[in-house]
C-alpha cells in the first residue's frame, strides 16, 4: 500500500529572485544614470551556462540533474567557443561538442543511474 502521509512543502529561497531583482534594478538605473547597459558584459553569457552545467554535475538537485549538467555546460561551452571564436570555430562548426556531449553521458551512463536513484525504469 502506497504512503498517501502528506509530504512537507520545501520553502523556496528567496535568494535567485532577489539577485535577479537587484541585477535588473542595477541595470535599469545605470542606464537612467546616463551609463548605459553594459552590452560588452552580456557576451559572456557562456560562463553562466557552463558554470551552471558544471554544478549540476558535481552537485545534481531535482531541478537539475547530472544528465542536465552535461547538456547545459555542451550549450555553454558550445556558445563560448562560437562567440569567441575559439579555435577558429563559429556557430556552424562547433556543433560537434553535443555529439561528445552525449558520448559522455553514454560512457557514464547517465539517464539509467538517475533512473535507478529514483527508483523507475527508463522506457
Amino acid at each position: 500500500m502506497k504512503d498517501v502521509t502528506p509530504r512537507p512543502r520545501l520553502r523556496r529561497s528567496p535568494l535567485i529572485a532577489g539577485v535577479i531583482l537587484i541585477g535588473i534594478g542595477a541595470v535599469l538605473l545605470s542606464v537612467n544614470l546616463g551609463y548605459g547597459i553594459p552590452l560588452r558584459a552580456l557576451q559572456f553569457y557562456p560562463v553562466v551556462l557552463a558554470v551552471l552545467g558544471l554544478l549540476g554535475i558535481v552537485v545534481p538537485s531535482r531541478h537539475l540533474s547530472r544528465s542536465g549538467g552535461i547538456w547545459l555546460l555542451a550549450a555553454g561551452l558550445y556558445c563560448a567557443v562560437s562567440e569567441f571564436n575559439l579555435f577558429d570555430l563559429g556557430w556552424g562548426s562547433a556543433w560537434p561538442i553535443f555529439i561528445i556531449a552525449y558520448g559522455v553521458e553514454v560512457v557514464f551512463g547517465m539517464r539509467g543511474r538517475e533512473c535507478q536513484d529514483r527508483g523507475t525504469h527508463e522506457v
